[in-house]
């Protein structure tokens, strides 16, 4: 993946069909690794909070490596990352959504989804990425 903005616009394609498929209105952010917008779209009807919280799970997304739903436990008093939230201004957050995302291996960015349920915005983005694999 060498063009970030190319796979980013695959990326959202699938999303926003995942979306509309389960008729979740959701807004999708993508970050690059140091957490600048690459691509970000609201589809019509999602939640006015979903445009800034699907960036906020990209960037956590971007910043650890890891999906935000796998970060929820930690994230709990006493837990190796409690406070978290708290941290950089509440820029990160610790519930499902976020992805980082990868090309052979490497982390280059990452994705967030909001608009729907904590599930229903892991089975979006988990099936668009999935998909995305298939595609490159």
């Amino acid at each position: 993946m060498t063009d970030i903005l190319a796979t980013s616009q695959k990326l959202a394609r699938l999303i926003e069909e995942r979306a509309d498929t389960m008729e979740v209105p959701i807004t999708l952010s993508i970050v690059d690794v140091h957490g600048n917008i690459v691509l970000k779209e609201r589809m019509p009807g999602a939640p006015l909070i979903s445009v800034e919280m699907s960036e906020r799970k990209a960037y956590t997304s971007a910043a650890f490596g890891a999906a935000t739903k796998d970060m929820t436990a930690d994230a709990q008093p006493g837990g190796p990352l409690f406070g978290i939230t708290a941290f950089a201004g509440g820029r990160f957050v610790a519930f499902g959504g976020g992805a980082p995302l990868l090309s052979g291996g490497v982390r280059v960015g990452g994705v967030g989804v909001s608009g729907g349920t904590t599930e229903q915005d892991i089975k979006i983005l988990e099936s668009a990425l999935d998909a995305l694999a298939k595609e490159l």
